[in-house]
């Protein structure tokens, strides 16, 4: 046959769509069974096979059971059934409410002693009493966000709405001691430097005995009062009724203290 002739071209045009279409169609089932297989990825795979009559044994019989290598599940199972990859999913103890007692005058010096040895004066932000390794505020709410408790180590909850900077007002405990001898010339310019932080209020005052007594500081980014006087907090700062959540009803804030302007009496 001609390569030229018109019957020739007719029949290599049906062929190659032919070809085109095949490919096409294949294209498209293999598409649709290359996504079905991503969507099956996505869902949580055991590790171990179901086996119905195993877990019946297990909850009706103190013996354990022996089972194939295969149909172990490892994961409930396992040396690390019990592991949490983040902080955030440790668990945490409940707290006892009938376990809170009073706290005694010594306890509370001694809370109010270590509170202010992380802060500069009375109201200044607490200084950062680890190490800081991190990019963004992500690891400091890993902790101090919902408010961890680590063994003896505890991390408070904020105290305060979220800002994105953590370090530009918390930093950390070596930068009090940045300037030395051989730095003269910032020295002489804080020379003159007279400024001299307010000194911590022992304790609220008392409309009468009995009355629930003022907040004897600001409330100046403390609006989340647990974060100190909660479960998580210093043991001397403790509320002995933490389950009441409006703080405010009673313990009303001092107004010297937040630095209220009241206008003179009228004649």
């Amino acid at each position: 046959m001609n390569p030229s002739s018109p019957q020739f071209r007719q029949k290599a045009g049906w062929l190659i769509g032919a070809i085109l279409l095949t490919v096409s169609v294949s294209g498209y089932f293999m598409g649709l069974r290359q996504t079905g297989s991503q969507i099956s990825m996505t869902r949580p795979v055991s590790l171990a096979t179901p086996d119905p009559q195993r877990r019946a044994a297990l909850e009706t019989s103190s013996v354990p059971v022996a089972v194939a290598y295969a149909k172990q599940d490892w994961l409930e199972e396992g040396p690390n059934a019990a592991w949490r990859n983040h902080l955030a999913q440790l668990v945490q103890p409940a707290i006892d409410p009938s376990t809170l007692t009073n706290v005694t005058e010594a306890g509370r010096a001694q809370a109010l002693a270590e509170r202010a040895s992380r802060r500069a004066f009375d109201g200044a932000p607490p200084v950062v009493p680890h190490p800081i390794a991190q990019d963004s505020s992500a690891a400091c709410l890993a902790c101090h966000g919902p408010g961890l408790a680590i063994k003896d180590k505890v991390a408070s909850r904020m105290s305060h709405a979220l800002y994105a900077n953590c370090t530009q007002c918390h930093v950390p405990a070596a930068a009090s001691v940045l300037l030395s001898a051989t730095e003269a010339p910032l020295l002489a310019a804080l020379a003159d430097n007279q400024f001299a932080g307010a000194h911590p209020s022992l304790k609220g005052s008392r409309a009468w005995p009995g009355a629930p007594p003022t907040i004897p500081h600001r409330t100046l980014m403390r609006s989340d009062c647990l974060s100190c006087h909660g479960p998580r907090g210093l043991f001397g700062l403790r509320t002995p009724h933490p389950e009441r959540q409006s703080c405010v009803q009673c313990h009303v804030s001092d107004a010297g203290l937040d630095q209220r302007v009241f206008s003179s009496a009228a004649k």
